[in-house]
């Protein structure tokens, strides 16, 4: 299984930006690097969703401009060392899962050409307790499409373990 490696402080940004938005949801890019081997994906930063981003019970729509102009200033900024990962956003009245929209955005990162990224991640926060308050708990996704002799793309949402590191 390959592993999501959050440092410490993004971690604490996102269950901020999590505990201000709920019980809307929310989210965000993640920026960093992959491993050597691409067994290990290492998140240094995120950028939160903008100040024109919308905020609904159950779907987030990012202030997508605000995200590209924040992605360039950390790449430019970091001589091209840490770069966009994929998403990141909440789930605060259910569980972290993969649903259809999820999958979804994450085809379309892969399709998106000037992203320069086959295998992005998709990291969300969810998870609700006995009270019915949001739990924060983290879960994540790497997609790739599939080669095949199919007359359509298939892909492969494949589970992370995720890790924290100071």
């Amino acid at each position: 299984m390959e592993i999501l490696w959050l440092a410490h402080k993004v971690v604490e940004q996102m269950i901020l930006e999590a505990e201000q938005k709920a019980p809307l949801e929310t989210g965000g890019l993640l920026a960093g690097y992959f491993s050597k081997n691409d067994k290990e994906t290492v998140v240094t930063d995120i950028i939160g969703p903008g100040p024109m981003a919308v905020h609904k019970m159950t779907t987030y729509k990012p202030d997508y401009s605000f995200h590209r102009d924040e992605i360039g200033q950390i790449y430019d900024n970091s001589n091209g060392e840490i770069s966009y990962l994929g998403d990141w956003h909440t789930h605060p009245t259910q569980s972290a899962y993969l649903s259809w929209t999820d999958r979804e955005a994450l085809r379309n990162i892969v399709r998106y050409q000037n992203n320069f990224l086959d295998a992005p991640v998709m990291l969300i926060w969810g998870g609700v307790n006995s009270k019915g308050d949001p739990e924060w708990i983290p879960r994540a996704w790497r997609t790739r499409s599939l080669k095949g002799k199919m007359f359509w793309r298939r892909w492969d949402y494949a589970p992370m373990e995720v890790r924290l590191f100071k």
